[in-house]
């Protein structure tokens, strides 16, 4: 199931969101990323609407950024170190990034069919809710430590808030990959389908779907709505100065060519995750 890169669809009170990469593991350019927080954007703004659920294809949700991109390889040099380019392409993307999925005003959740990594478990975990597929075919990987860069997506406060400080360490500082059971026994899972065998991927997702909205029926929708910006109240102050400081110490990374030099390497299989 290939062609356009992230699908989108209104069905009834729920916006669906599917990354559509499975050939590449749903690994995201820059260009992408951005394409998500627009459509992220979008649903916020659907006026009959009560849940945005961001789901995937293929074997994993998200390797993360994705580093056979051959975007880098196209930009001047005298471009690829300079603080003009960092700003556009990183800083600001990433603020909007997590700014959209912290202030979501919608019931946010995230359908994990498979493992998680990088920016991308950052944005899953400012999701309200977490489902997933088998929670021992699936890990959550931060492995900016690896890549020469600092925690995105404001992960250096959400991975605290729902891990804890010791495995939020591990998997921070060390680039640790935390697996599926850990994560349940922990709370980052509000649900883990493992006792079901599903036919396909796309079963999974409309089991969930299905799940989330009978969570709902019959009840306030304003009420569901209020009661989560009352939640998010708690974590704003947090969530917001994380992203603030992750974005300028990555901003200084970028610039000196630390993550360029070790993407490079990645790719080349001179270094590689912790898996």
């Amino acid at each position: 199931m290939e062609g356009q890169d992230i699908l989108y669809e209104v069905r009834g009170k729920v916006t669906l969101i599917t990354l559509n990469l499975p050939s590449k593991l749903n690994a995201l350019n820059g260009d992408q990323y951005l394409l998500l927080a627009k459509l992220v954007e979008r649903a916020d703004r659907e006026e009959d609407t009560v849940l945005t659920l961001i789901q995937s294809t293929g074997r994993y949700f998200s390797a993360g950024a994705n580093i056979a991109d051959k975007g880098l390889s196209n930009v001047d040099s005298k471009d690829l170190f300079s603080h003009e380019y960092w700003l556009n392409k990183f800083v600001s993307r990433n603020v909007f990034l997590a700014d959209l999925f912290h202030n979501h005003t919608k019931v946010l959740a995230a359908a994990l069919n498979g493992p998680v990594i990088g920016l991308s478990s950052a944005l899953v975990s400012l999701c309200d809710l977490i489902y997933v597929m088998d929670e021992k075919k699936m890990f959550l990987l931060a492995p900016f430590s690896n890549l020469g860069l600092v925690a995105e997506g404001a992960a250096s406060a959400t991975l605290f808030l729902r891990l804890g400080w010791s495995k939020s360490a591990e998997a921070l500082l060390f680039a640790r990959p935390i697996p599926g059971t850990e994560l349940n026994k922990l709370g980052f899972i509000n649900k883990s389908y493992h006792d079901t065998k599903f036919e396909s991927v796309e079963a999974f997702n409309q089991q969930v779907h299905d799940d989330l909205v009978k969570q709902f029926s019959n009840l306030y929708e304003p009420s569901i709505l209020e009661n989560k910006q009352l939640l998010k109240a708690n974590r704003d102050q947090l969530i917001n100065s994380a992203s603030q400081r992750e974005v300028i110490k990555g901003f200084n990374k970028w610039v000196q060519g630390v993550p360029q030099e070790r993407f490079m390497r990645l790719y080349q299989k001179d270094i590689q995750h912790k898996m």
